[in-house]
C-alpha cells in the first residue's frame, strides 16, 4: 500500500489545531481525531492585545504557518470571561433566547456596558441559595462572523472558541475525589473545584478592577473546605497565591505542552455534559429541532393509525345507531337539552356573582380611569433615574408609548420598574423597553429607548383590585 505520508508535499494533515493566543505570541499544538499531540508545539510570534484583533492575527498565523489541521480550536486570554447569577425561580424553564436576554440585562446593570452586538456562550456551573449561577463568555459579533470567515477562506471548521482558564478536570491526576485549582490570568483570576459533596464549582475574579480579590480567594478556600489536592496554574502573572500541593507555570519547559493536551482531548471529545461555555458555529441542523421533528413524525404516524380506526368504528357506531328506536334518540335528545339548560343556569350564576362582587369597585375604576393621564405624567416625573430623558409620549391603539434617551443602558429598565406597580394598580401593563445603542460614546451610548404601556381597561383595573 502506498503511504502518502512519506510522498514529499503528501504528509497527512492532522485532525486538529488547537491554538492558545496570549497578548505577545501564540503556541499551536495540531492532533489527531482522538486529541493526542503530534509532532511538537510551535511558537508563533503573532500578538493579539485585544479580541477586537483575533481575526486579523488568525489571517498572519495562516498566512505565516503551515496548513491547520482540519478543525480549529482558540484558547484566548483577553476573551470576555464573567459570571453571572439569575434568580433560579425567574429562568426555571424559560427558552434560551429569553434566559441569553435575562444575562445581558444583568451584565448591563453590573456594569453599565451593553452586550447588545455581542455573541454570547454560557453555561450553568451551579445553583446555591435559589441563584442559578452561570460561566458566560462574549465577543463582538463582527469580530466573531469575521473568524468564521477566515476558517472558511481556508477550508477549517470552526471547533470553538473559549478562555483558557477554568480547565475543569484536575491537572496533576485524575482520581482524586475532591480537589481545588487557583489560576491568574491577565485581567482575572479562576477558582476551580470538584467535589462529590458539591460537584463543579467555579469562581471567577476580577484582578484589574477588584482590589481585595486575594481576600476574596482565601475566603473561597475556607468555604470549598478541605480537598485531596490542590493546583496554582500561573501563565505571566507574578501573583501571591495561597500555598497550593502542585504549582504549574504555563513555560515550554513547564506545563504549557501538557496543559494544551489537556484541552485538546476536552475539546476534540465535544462532550455536551462538560462544563465550557464554548463559543462555536451555529450548526446547520439543530438537534432539538431533528429530535421534535422526530418525534412529530412519530405522533403522526400514530394520529393516523388512531383516524383509520376511529373511521371504523364511527362507521359501525352509526349503522347500531340507526337501529335505534325513536324513542331513544327523544331521550338523547331530551338528556342534551337538560344538559344544556343546566349549564346556562350555571353560567348565569357566575355573571350574578361576578356582578355583585364588583358593584363597589366599578364607579371607583371608572373614576380612576379618568384621572390616569394625570398620573401617568406624574410618575413619570417622580420614577425617571437621572441621566435618563423621556422624550414623548404617543397614543398606539391601546398602547402608550414613551420614548427617550438614557446615558446607561440599564435607565430605562429601571425606569419600567419603577412604574410597574403604581401603573398596574390603574389598569396598565409596563412592558420591558426596547434600546438601541447610539455609538456616540466609548461604551456605546447613549441609548435610546421606547417602552410600550398596554391599556387593560376597565378588566384590567377591576381584576387587580380583586
Amino acid at each position: 500500500m502506498l503511504n502518502l505520508a512519506k510522498l514529499p508535499g503528501l504528509s497527512r494533515r492532522a485532525a486538529h489545531t488547537l491554538l492558545y493566543i496570549t497578548e505577545v505570541k501564540t503556541f499551536r499544538i495540531d492532533t489527531d481525531k482522538n486529541g493526542l499531540i503530534l509532532g511538537e508545539a510551535e511558537v508563533i510570534e503573532v500578538d493579539c492585545p485585544t479580541s477586537n484583533t483575533l481575526p486579523v492575527a488568525l489571517a498572519q498565523m495562516l498566512e505565516q504557518t503551515e496548513k491547520f489541521g482540519r478543525r480549529l480550536w482558540i484558547l484566548y486570554v483577553r476573551l470576555n470571561s464573567f459570571q453571572l447569577s439569575l434568580p433560579a425561580v425567574q429562568v426555571e424553564g424559560v427558552e434560551d433566547e429569553v434566559l441569553e436576554q435575562a444575562l445581558q440585562f444583568e451584565y448591563e446593570a453590573l456594569t453599565d456596558n451593553s452586550l447588545s452586538n455581542n455573541v454570547l456562550s454560557y453555561q450553568l456551573i451551579n445553583s446555591i441559595d435559589e441563584m442559578n449561577n452561570y460561566w458566560v463568555n462574549a465577543i463582538a459579533r463582527e469580530t466573531f462572523d469575521d473568524l468564521l470567515a477566515l476558517c472558511k477562506d481556508a477550508a477549517l471548521k470552526f471547533g470553538g472558541l473559549t478562555h483558557p482558564g477554568g480547565f475543569p478536570g484536575l491537572l496533576s491526576s485524575s482520581d482524586e475525589s475532591s480537589w481545588l485549582r487557583l489560576e491568574c490570568w491577565p485581567g482575572k483570576a479562576f477558582a476551580i473545584s470538584k467535589s462529590p459533596e458539591q460537584g463543579f464549582n467555579l469562581q471567577i475574579f476580577p484582578t484589574e478592577t477588584q482590589g481585595d480579590w486575594q481576600r476574596e480567594i482565601d475566603q473561597w478556600i475556607l468555604e470549598t473546605g478541605s480537598v485531596d489536592k490542590s493546583e496554582a496554574l500561573m501563565n505571566n502573572q507574578l501573583e501571591y497565591l495561597p500555598a497550593t500541593d502542585e504549582n504549574y507555570r504555563l513555560t515550554l519547559d513547564g506545563a504549557l505542552i501538557f496543559w494544551m493536551g489537556q484541552w485538546a482531548q476536552l475539546l476534540v471529545a465535544d462532550d455536551e455534559a462538560t462544563p465550557i461555555p464554548l463559543l462555536a458555529e451555529s450548526g446547520g441542523l439543530n438537534k432539538e429541532l431533528v429530535y421534535r421533528v422526530g418525534g412529530g413524525a412519530a405522533a403522526l404516524l400514530l394520529c393516523l393509525s388512531h383516524a383509520l380506526l376511529l373511521q371504523y368504528q364511527t362507521s359501525d357506531y352509526q349503522y347500531q345507531f340507526e337501529e335505534l328506536s325513536q324513542a331513544d334518540k327523544e331521550l338523547s335528545a331530551y338528556r342534551d337539552s337538560l344538559q344544556k339548560n343546566k349549564t346556562l343556569l350555571q353560567d348565569l350564576t357566575r355573571q350574578v356573582k361576578s356582578i355583585d362582587g364588583n358593584i363597589d369597585v366599578i364607579p371607583v375604576a371608572m373614576n380612576a380611569l379618568k384621572q390616569r393621564p394625570a398620573v401617568l405624567l406624574k410618575m413619570l416625573a417622580e420614577g425617571s433615574p437621572e441621566d435618563l430623558l423621556a422624550e414623548s409620549i404617543n397614543m398606539q391603539g391601546n398602547q402608550v408609548v414613551v420614548t427617550g434617551v438614557s446615558l446607561k443602558a440599564n435607565l430605562s429598565n429601571q425606569l419600567a420598574q419603577n412604574l410597574e406597580t403604581a401603573l398596574a394598580e390603574l389598569g396598565w401593563k409596563v412592558h420591558p423597553p426596547t434600546k438601541t445603542a447610539m455609538g456616540l460614546f466609548d461604551n456605546g451610548g447613549p441609548w435610546s429607548f421606547a417602552m410600550q404601556i398596554e391599556d387593560l381597561g376597565l378588566k384590567g383595573f377591576i381584576e387587580n383590585k380583586g
